[in-house]
């Protein structure tokens, strides 16, 4: 299911950590790689127009 707003991508970033540890071949794991291949397409379709993150502190 695409991703189609900040407040969408925040859940599925929160949801795919919560998988992070699920085993290989689980119905987590296929959730996970499923959220993890919309979080990338959100990022690569809005990398212009998304709000900044804070900067580096060196």
């Amino acid at each position: 299911m695409p991703i189609n707003n900040e407040r969408e991508l925040e859940q599925a970033v929160a949801e795919f950590q919560r998988l992070a540890d699920e085993p290989a071949g689980s119905s987590g794991e296929r959730r996970k790689l499923e959220l993890d291949a919309d979080i990338k397409a959100f990022y690569a379709q809005h990398a212009d127009d998304m709000r900044k993150g804070k900067p580096r502190h060196e």
